[in-house]
């Protein structure tokens, strides 16, 4: 690893430098990327969730004004190979080929594409088809589904056992808690609705402008599915407008997209409407988490079980690990057991979303652990300071840089925390009832791999490249700030590319690890750069002299140096990120409408590379955790297996009016046993937890407790 990068431009609250483009509307998003003599497609969905296509007339579409071309599984042309047949740097969670066969394994899914000259002549046309089906009776629930329990998911071990819990969790003495708690199905809902652009520039040359959160792993599945060599493939995305992990697959609208353009010979923009997205590009999985606690009368752990059970479709084996995400490293206890269940229904297929298991799994256990805190009579904040413990609860070892007790501790004194009235309804504002929760939130600290490549020029600027990606999250700004701290020059002076895969390797923008993968490799570089300039360093050089100055001094206009880092197991140290949330919210008995009025979160993630886009980053997912308690709920046609909530009237998340004050802090010190920054991402840590606090406020607030999110008014009458 490389040696920690002095701080000066690092932990500044700078402005983002792309804001100034997307506040007056210059910066290109995917969909609107128009090469000349470019085309429109839509994609037609299927109106059942199981069965076949027994007949296509497309005769009446053909002929309508316009159209280019009308691809279904009688004409489509085939793929090189399918695009999971082999493994690659892509994800690819559908793993259908899109127009394969007359199949239909899920409500939505694509089964048709109209090409035209205009989308409004796609779309009408597309109108103009006669499909006939020959339906069957699909799963649309666990109960008549198949079901499985899978071992690994992304190499984590799904089924896991510390000590005996069944033998624990019968010992006399003990208090116990056991309880099921579910969430429903939640739909990313980006601003930016998925788009491809595709371009065949030559007969074995693509150009694909997509909304990814990966142009790397885009380019990787579309020149595999099209038997391409990679470098004839370019993936360009400069812009995301928000993704929560549904632009990081390569679903079947791209390869779609190249497919029709492949067809028509013109390129061809194939765009999601709001109702395609609640079906085409993933969701978060319903959950249903079972979860005993036992715990000696002071508090502390003893056993701890958790059972989860979410749903996949027929063309993925998505597999939501709650209890990875929580119960594997949250609390000691002697004995510890998680456990995942998935059941196969015909419902379009779940995928990543924000802290994907450890956003379920932190509220279940955290609900938990509040339960047990009222068996228990005890402070809810005070049974997780007596649970907090500095090693990993199943693998033993000392996680690398954890605060989560200064994260209490702060943010219980900036809540005011200690003067809460411990029993339910206790608290009110006038008519108002009042209520106070808390809960811990965790995500782990990941890091992938990563290449880059830095041009440091005479005139004291540098050019850093890597095909990483900006979600809107900062990166831009934040990786700018590394850059110059690592080579030495000021904020001003560098400039970061990034979201074209013609740019040296960059990691999938998931999992909250850009800032520490392409940091690190940033870091590589500019190691690598100053070894070069000390080469270029003669007798005449001075102490004082700048980057741009030594090349001056030795007639050089650039010289270019490349970095690399790739991430390798420690066996030594844990790394993960924690926090606290502190929620109140205000409740009318009469019309039991949840406010959350008033919330504090202390997060500790190492350093904060930027405390600006940082603080937004939690301040985002909190409010997307708000939403996840309150209001998010994709509800499906229990006839269709189609999502009967499939646009942004129906499917409620927070707006203005429903976030009131939220203040964030940071706690604790940089965490160079990680990285040369010492920073951990915070991308996702911010909705960990943050159901469950609200859900702990309410009952807190009410006496009532809701374990079946999201909590709305008929579940608190």
């Amino acid at each position: 690893m490389s040696a920690p990068i002095p701080a000066k431009s690092m932990g500044t609250g700078l402005s983002r430098v792309d804001g100034r483009l997307k506040v007056t509307g210059n910066a290109t998003y995917s969909a609107e990327f128009n090469p000349p003599n470019v085309a429109y497609a839509f994609a037609v969905m299927s109106p059942i969730s199981k069965g076949t296509i027994s007949a296509i007339d497309s005769a009446a579409a053909e002929k309508a004004p316009g159209v280019l071309a009308v691809l279904t599984h009688l004409n489509a042309p085939k793929l090189a190979e399918p695009p999971n047949a082999q493994r690659s740097e892509g994800i690819r969670i559908e793993q259908r080929e899109p127009l394969a066969d007359n199949k239909i394994s899920y409500g939505g899914q694509y089964i048709a594409t109209v090409v035209a000259d205009t989308i409004e002549q796609a779309r009408h046309a597309a109108s103009l088809l006669k499909i006939s089906y020959a339906p069957e009776t699909p799963a649309l629930h666990k109960e008549n589904a198949i079901k499985s329990k899978p071992k690994e998911h992304f190499d984590e071990e799904l089924q896991k056992e510390k000590g005996d819990f069944a033998s624990t969790f019968e010992k006399a003495g003990l208090v116990k808690i056991e309880n099921t708690y579910s969430t429903p199905t939640e739909t990313h809902n980006p601003m930016e609705c998925s788009a491809t652009v595709a371009h065949w520039e030559g007969p074995d040359r693509l150009t694909i402008y997509d909304a990814t959160q990966y142009v790397k792993g885009a380019q990787a599945i579309v020149a595999h599915a099209f038997g391409l060599p990679r470098k004839n493939v370019r993936v360009i995305c400069p812009f995301v407008g928000g993704a929560f992990g549904c632009k990081g697959p390569v679903w079947p609208h791209t390869i779609l997209a190249a497919m029709a353009a492949k067809v028509v010979g013109r390129p061809v923009k194939l765009e999601l409407t709001r109702q395609e997205m609640f079906s085409g590009t993933g969701h978060r999985t319903p959950t249903f988490q079972t979860i005993a606690l036992a715990a000696s009368k002071d508090g502390k752990l003893q056993a701890i079980r958790h059972r989860s059970e979410t749903l996949t479709s027929p063309v993925g084996d998505w597999v939501e690990g709650c209890g990875i995400g929580s119960t594997n490293v949250l609390y000691e206890a002697p004995a510890i057991q998680f456990s995942h269940t998935i059941y196969v229904v015909n419902v379009a297929q779940p995928s990543f979303m924000r802290a994907p298991g450890e956003c379920p799994g932190t509220y279940a256990l955290e609900c938990a652990m509040d339960e047990l805190a009222y068996a228990l009579k005890m402070d809810p904040l005070k049974l997780r300071i007596v649970n907090d413990s500095p090693n990993h609860p199943i693998k033993g070892i000392p996680w690398s840089a954890k605060y989560l007790r200064e994260c209490y501790d702060l943010g219980a004194k900036k809540f005011g925390w200690s003067r809460r009235n411990h029993e339910p309804r206790s608290m009110k504002d006038g008519n108002l009832l009042v209520g106070w929760g808390v809960a811990t939130a965790t995500y782990p600290a990941h890091a992938m791999r990563a290449n880059v490549h830095i041009q440091l020029n005479s005139d004291g600027t540098a050019l850093v490249r890597c095909a990483a990606h900006d979600l809107g999250t900062g990166a831009y700004t934040a990786l700018t700030q590394i850059s110059a701290d690592a080579i030495g020059l000021p904020f001003d002076k560098v400039k970061f590319e990034l979201g074209n895969s013609d740019l040296p390797f960059g990691p999938v923008a998931g999992g909250s690890n850009t800032t520490g993968t392409v940091g690190s490799a940033i870091a590589d570089a500019a190691q690598n750069l100053k070894k070069k300039l000390g080469d270029l360093v003669g007798a005449n050089a001075k102490s004082s002299d700048s980057p741009g100055e030594i090349l001056k001094r030795a007639g050089v206009n650039s010289i270019e140096a490349d970095g690399k880092f790739e991430s390798e197991e420690n066996e030594k140290l844990g790394f993960q990120s924690f926090g606290a949330h502190f929620c109140e919210v205000k409740i009318d008995a009469d019309l039991p409408l949840v406010r959350v009025t008033r919330w504090v979160s202390v997060m500790n993630c190492g350093r904060v590379i930027n405390p600006k886009t940082g603080g937004s980053q939690i301040l985002g997912g909190i409010v997307m955790g708000v939403g996840m308690a309150l209001e998010e709920e994709t509800v499906y046609d229990p006839v269709t297996g189609l999502p009967a909530t499939r646009n942004l009237a129906d499917y409620h998340v927070p707006v203005h009016a429903d976030i009131h004050s939220i203040d964030v802090h940071f706690a604790g010190e940089p965490d160079y046993a990680f990285n040369p920054m010492g920073a951990r991402g915070m991308g996702e840590i911010g909705i960990t937890g943050a159901a469950a606090a609200v859900a702990n406020a309410v009952y807190h607030a009410t006496g009532k407790r809701i374990r079946d999110l999201p909590i709305a008014i008929d579940k608190l009458i």
